[in-house]
């Protein structure tokens, strides 16, 4: 019985999430996806911005999917209101909606998930962002780099060489997180612990003086298009 009480005592407390669309068969479709999963609990629903802040507000889940109850400005206003409860915001939409993303994006959100994304990356992103990464789909990546390019275009910066100084292991991780895969789906690729993933990440962030995994992602789709050809060997380095 003590070590039955031990086990019980250790076992890690579920991710708390918040679902807002104002599309009910969305949000049942997510809610039925996400409590499939046993580390994750699907603690409120809402339809619109209002009864998602006092919800938040009050449940403080760990993460709030947030999908069509806003846009524009209203949007940017939600994520900050969230972000402010303490809550990690993902966004979940469309391609077309990508420059309100990028907003959203400086205004505090933590990731990007596509409408058409499977079951099984959506619960994995949400884990991912419950531990502090940043979920970016790849379908969002382009209107990325047209947005900031355009910034550092005005800053009159130049082009860095692909690797940016980083050993191949340390690059191909970095590549694989451009991709959209969260550190689990990357020890997964590469036969390698979490930990480790984890650890080259923090040191290719340290080594190009970027702020997080978001700046690392531009970077390499950036450099890779000034290095069109460099490859590495993910198992070396």
């Amino acid at each position: 019985m003590v070590g039955g009480s031990l086990r019980s005592s250790q076992q890690v407390a579920p991710v708390r999430v918040l679902v807002v669309d104002d599309h009910e068969v969305l949000r049942q479709g997510i809610r039925t996806v996400l409590q499939a999963a046993p580390d994750v609990e699907v603690v409120a629903e809402a339809s619109e911005a209002g009864v998602a802040l006092a919800v938040a507000t009050t449940l403080r889940p760990d993460v709030t999917l947030v999908g069509t109850c806003a846009s524009g400005s209203l949007l940017l206003d939600l994520v900050r209101a969230l972000t402010d409860t303490g809550t990690r915001v993902v966004l979940l939409g469309e391609t077309d909606s990508g420059s309100d993303f990028v907003d959203a994006l400086r205004a505090g959100a933590r990731g990007y998930v596509h409408t058409t994304v499977s079951p099984e990356r959506l619960v994995e992103g949400v884990r991912a962002v419950a531990h502090g990464e940043t979920v970016l789909d790849a379908a969002i990546t382009g209107e990325l780099l047209h947005r900031l390019d355009g910034a550092r275009t005005a800053n009159g910066r130049g082009e860095q060489s692909p690797s940016g100084g980083l050993t191949a292991r340390q690059y191909a991780v970095s590549r694989l997180v451009a991709e959209g895969l969260t550190n689990a789906e990357i020890a997964e690729r590469l036969h390698v612990s979490r930990a480790t993933v984890k650890g080259h990440i923090t040191v290719a962030l340290r080594r190009l003086g970027l702020r997080d995994r978001t700046q690392l992602a531009i970077h390499v789709h950036r450099s890779g298009r000034a290095g069109a050809g460099h490859e590495v060997d993910p198992l070396s380095g």
